[in-house]
């Protein structure tokens, strides 16, 4: 959403002067990371005209994701348009408890100045209250493509636990009576009695190139993914058991005794024993920019994967 003036509500509440002139709001776009504490991280994005900034807020152990809100980009007069002048940044966050609004300004090269108003809405006696944070665009890694120039990729937010294979010398062996997916002298799938799980799981293990086999959270974990030469699979293979989810539609609920990850709000996902723990499946979900879930076997899969 792009306007060219602020609403008189917003000009009462944000008395905020830029130092800077007003610059493309293309020039605005990325993935910034805390240069003082107050955020941890922010995205701005803008497909098709909307404008959306997702943030990450600084928690303990691990940051904590205030989801993604539709922002509106404001000019330096009414004359001028957005596109070409913007000035500021705006964005609310509602978490319940609390309403969080974001005021981005004074962009300048790779850094920026974020103001977030923070207004309680739980009876608490709080006060309201504004914090003021540096932030600079996320650092960005170099790797060469076969046959291509070198492009620049975003630093994962989080430490994979990944264990390698050969997709081109995996078979289906029978081990002390069940049938598994091995590689070399270990095995990598297992599915007790049922010889036809793995001889599919062999055919997607091959038809994809997995060449990795990731988790978060072991013995048991939360959350397996397959991963081709550290890129996320994608394509598709006839037959396939998959639903669809939405990397910027998950989030967590706390069930008591675990924490549920929800797609779109209503289709629950994964599951994982600790909030930190969640917001991790959370991460790889959205940095591989994973939209299918699939299985072989249900229910109780003998095997779950990630794809495009």
């Amino acid at each position: 959403m792009i306007k060219q003036i602020f609403a008189a509500g917003a000009a009462a509440l944000f008395t905020i002067t830029s130092a800077y002139a007003g610059q493309p709001l293309n020039q605005w776009l990325g993935n910034y990371v805390k240069n003082t504490d107050g955020l941890h991280s922010l995205s701005i994005t803008n497909s098709g005209g909307n404008l959306k900034i997702s943030v990450k807020g600084e928690c303990m152990p691990n940051p904590c994701d205030w989801g993604e809100a539709t922002a509106t980009a404001y000019s330096t007069s009414a004359s001028a348009d957005p596109a070409s002048d913007t000035d500021s940044i705006i964005a609310t966050y509602n978490q319940g408890f609390a309403t969080k609004t974001v005021v981005l300004d004074s962009r300048a090269g790779n850094t920026l100045r974020a103001h977030v108003y923070t207004r309680f809405t739980d009876n608490s006696g709080r006060k309201d209250y504004v914090s003021h944070v540096s932030m600079k665009k996320a650092p960005l890694i170099a790797r060469p493509l076969p046959g291509g120039p070198i492009i620049a990729t975003p630093v994962k937010p989080f430490k994979e636990d990944c264990v390698s294979l050969n997709p081109n010398t995996i078979s289906v062996e029978q081990k002390s009576g069940r049938w598994k997916v091995v590689d070399g002298s270990h095995w990598l799938l297992d599915a007790g009695s049922n010889k036809s799980e793995m001889d599919r799981a062999k055919q997607i293990i091959q038809h994809y190139g997995f060449t990795q086999h990731c988790f978060i959270g072991r013995p048991d974990p939360s959350l397996s993914y397959w991963l081709k030469n550290g890129a996320a699979p994608s394509g598709g293979l006839s037959g396939e058991d998959c639903v669809n989810i939405n990397p910027n539609g998950l989030s967590i609920q706390n069930s008591g005794s675990h924490f549920t990850i929800v797609s779109n709000g209503n289709h629950y996902a994964f599951t994982a024993p600790s909030q930190a723990e969640a917001q991790e499946v959370i991460d790889v979900i959205k940095y591989y920019a994973f939209t299918k879930s699939c299985f072989v076997g249900r229910p109780g899969p003998s095997m779950r994967y990630l794809r495009k």
